[in-house]
């Protein structure tokens, strides 16, 4: 077979997570902004295809956008980044396998979590607005899909939140269980894609999307950003920790195989979690 095994993944995922835990804050941080930068650049991209397309062509233009987000994930996996939304799942694992404590997840999450707006601001300021990318003829569209998300209630903020981290931790576990580059391409690409088209909340893309309708002249304040981020935030990590990561494990996980995948498992294949 071409692929990992559910076992090799798990516990692969359960010794990235370790390895996560142990980060220097510099490094985590870095790659924290590196992975908000990359995700920004995706929903960039959304954004210059989706924002000038003919208004009949409805949810089409949608489509066309969403299937250029995914570059950030796909960034994130071959060139590095620390992205909360895949750690939700990740450091999920390495708590189930006890390679991690709970202070060791929850520190991880707010960490990345702050890298991660870092980053999207960064890539909202500089490219969004002092270059313009999402603004002048893109700024209609840029407006119309932060006001959107800031106008949804918590619940909706936070329900919203889960479907997203559904599709994003299971385009990070397909991307994990290939074992080349063509299928981890694949395995990325289309859950990406349909969380996009399906309008779910992710609070690292909204990061950069909230920001980048600020400087455009948008009415959201800092208090409906941070409510978004707050909300949006605990919908994602239910999602990846409680609807992907505890199902997983629990139907999946067989303690004497686990035992002989850890002894068998090579480097490369932790290296291949995100």
């Amino acid at each position: 077979m071409n692929s990992y095994s559910i076992e090799e993944t798990m516990t692969a995922f359960a010794k990235k997570a370790k390895t996560k835990s142990q980060l220097a804050f510099v490094k985590l941080f870095l790659l924290g902004i590196m992975a908000g930068g990359f995700i920004a650049l995706g929903y960039l991209a959304f954004i210059r295809v989706s924002g000038t397309t003919p208004e009949e062509w409805g949810s089409f233009s949608t489509l066309l956008g969403a299937m250029l987000f995914p570059i950030g994930l796909i960034a994130i996996t071959f060139v590095g980044g620390e992205l909360v939304t895949g750690n939700g799942m990740t450091m999920t694992f390495g708590l189930l396998e006890k390679k991690v404590s709970v202070l060791n997840v929850l520190k991880n999450w707010l960490l990345v979590l702050l890298a991660n707006i870092v980053g999207g601001v960064l890539v909202a300021y500089f490219f969004g607005h002092i270059v313009g990318l999402t603004e002048g003829d893109f700024a209609t569209k840029t407006l119309q899909v932060a006001l959107a998300k800031t106008a949804d209630s918590p619940l909706v903020m936070i329900v919203s939140g889960v479907g997203c981290n559904i599709f994003v931790c299971m385009a990070v576990w397909l991307g994990a269980m290939s074992k080349d580059f063509v299928g981890k391409i694949f395995g990325l690409w289309f859950p990406i894609m349909i969380f996009v088209v399906c309008g779910f909340q992710h609070v690292v893309a909204n990061a950069f999307i909230l920001p980048a309708a600020f400087f455009a002249g948008a009415d959201i304040s800092l208090i409906d950003m941070l409510k978004n981020i707050f909300f949006v935030f605990i919908g994602n990590e239910i999602g990846g920790a409680l609807f992907l990561a505890v199902p997983i494990y629990l139907t999946n996980h067989d303690p004497k195989e686990a035992s002989e995948v850890a002894e068998t498992i090579q480097e490369t294949t932790e290296e291949r979690v995100i």
